[in-house]
């Protein structure tokens, strides 16, 4: 499951271990619901060269979505 969220706190990217500070967004990828250890959170940056991530043209404004087609 891919989820968009925003920071509440610092936290670590598991990609690049960079610090996703309190307002950044990130996207939390979890097999399961339950398993934190499962989950991994990665920073937009991280998202964008793994192809997670891209900015799209939307109602004439560029904005960043997690869910590309």
């Amino acid at each position: 499951m891919h989820r968009g969220c925003i920071a509440i706190g610092e936290i670590k990217c598991d990609i690049c271990n960079n610090t996703i500070e309190h307002g950044e967004r990130y996207l939390l990828i979890s097999d399961d619901d339950e398993a934190e250890e499962k989950k991994q959170r990665i920073c937009v940056d991280c998202c964008i060269k793994e192809k997670h991530a891209a900015y799209i043209k939307e109602k004439g404004e560029q904005v960043l979505t997690f869910f590309p087609e």
